[in-house]
């Protein structure tokens, strides 16, 4: 791989001292090899000047087999959503359709400024981890897998889920998945967990996004869900606990306790109606590694993950009426730092060693003055602002034209396949 060499850059590191720079960034081998002024490089160069330099997004909760049901399912609440809507349609799709639906969703991923992501998929998800190879991002990838509580199928649906174990090629990962408590046997949630842990793989669920599931699993179990699921064993420093909207003091201790990550997706909750907001600030404060996700173009509608940023800070103030509850900074350090360290990658920052995903954006408008860039870039910015996507020290994204992917085309048959799927 040529080095590449993205000059004159305001670089916003995210390094530990968490120092905005002036200068260069030199690439070698999909690593970041200095940063500073003095780089320099035969290879390619990129001019940065007028330039914001920030590493990529991570959006650490996706479905991106649903990218072609966007607009289908509008102003439902969650369980009428999935029963009447998301689910038969999902029936209807074959795992290579969720393939060209996910080839949609990466193009929106590279055009607003995410490089890695984590992905719960319904379908054999092999053909997903496919279009996210020719896409050329990073990314943890799990078929989801759900019993509706009757565990008489749970060894073929294990089958299932060991589909991904082959993928752990410093790209792209797999991780095993269990859809929530309330819709998963206990002999599920167990064996699933024990996959991950045999296999070193992250585990991803959905708990507590909505007040009546909470009340499911307290009737089935006699506890709330993360009391539920630390007494079994799935709570630990390798699972993505997802929404976390309806949790009691407790609960956030045992998140702090076990250090677990847990995955916010405030646009989602709010469309959907779900009524709980995740307490970010909290359990940041507990020890839990907070990130930050879309969920599906379903849900949200879109993988924007600016607006899930800015979404996120204002839902902490104005929940704990505090205007400083959660400063930029830590909301920026969710959706980079945090989401790699969820995703299983060491990612995140712009410095010496780290893998080389980047994002320019450019100092449009809406990003003028900069007396805060930090400050700007979770308020401010958007995937308008990006113009140029280095994922592994790859060009993926430049002057704002997607060079893995022939979007038009995937554009035409996505929308193809949207309408096939409603007929059929």
């Amino acid at each position: 791989m040529m080095p590449l060499l993205i000059k004159n850059a305001t670089i916003v590191t995210q390094n530990r001292k968490r120092e905005v720079l002036k200068g260069n960034i030199l690439i070698e081998g999909g690593t970041i090899a200095s940063v500073g002024k003095d780089a320099d490089t035969t290879g390619q160069v990129l001019d940065a000047s007028g330039k914001i330099a920030m590493p990529g997004l991570v959006n650490t909760h996706t479905h991106l087999a649903m990218h072609v049901f966007r607009g289908y399912g509008e102003d439902m609440p969650l369980h009428q959503w999935l029963e009447e809507r998301i689910w038969p349609a999902e029936a209807k799709q074959t795992p290579e359709e969720a393939g060209i639906s996910a080839r949609l969703g990466f193009c929106e991923m590279l055009r607003s400024g995410t490089t890695c992501f984590v992905e719960m998929c319904i379908h054999d998800p092999n053909h997903i981890f496919k279009a996210a190879k020719e896409a050329g991002l990073r990314g943890t990838i799990a078929q989801g897998i759900i019993d509706m509580g009757d565990s008489s199928g749970t060894k073929e649906l294990l089958e299932n889920a060991k589909s991904v174990l082959g993928y752990r090629n410093g790209m792209l990962h797999g991780s095993v998945a269990a859809h929530a408590p309330h819709t998963c046997s206990e002999e599920l949630l167990l064996k699933t967990k024990e996959l991950a842990r045999k296999n070193k793989l992250k585990y991803q669920i959905h708990v507590s996004e909505t007040r009546k599931e909470v009340f499911e699993v307290l009737k089935k179990t006699g506890k709330y869900p993360y009391e539920y699921l630390e007494s079994i064993g799935l709570m630990d420093e390798d699972s993505i606990f997802v929404h976390g909207g309806w949790l009691t003091k407790r609960e956030i201790g045992l998140a702090g306790k076990r250090r677990i990550s847990m995955c916010a997706c405030p646009v989602s909750s709010l469309k959907l109606a779900t009524g709980g907001i995740a307490q970010i600030k909290e359990l940041d404060s507990s020890g839990a590694s907070v990130c930050l996700g879309t969920d599906s173009v379903a849900s949200n509608n879109s993988m924007n993950m600016f607006e899930t940023m800015k979404m996120a800070a204002l839902l902490q103030k104005f929940h704990y009426w505090k205007a400083d509850a959660i400063p930029a900074q830590r909301v920026l350090d969710f959706a980079t730092i945090g989401g790699a360290r969820a995703a299983g990658f060491d990612s995140g920052a712009i410095e010496a060693g780290k893998p080389a995903d980047i994002v320019l954006l450019e100092k449009g408008p809406n990003l003028r003055p900069g007396h805060d860039i930090v400050s700007n870039l979770v308020f401010s910015a958007g995937p308008q602002n990006v113009t140029d996507v280095v994922v592994n020290g790859r060009l993926v994204l430049q002057d704002r034209h997607i060079l893995t992917l022939d979007e038009p085309a995937v554009m035409e048959k996505a929308n193809e396949l949207a309408g096939e799927i409603m007929e059929r």
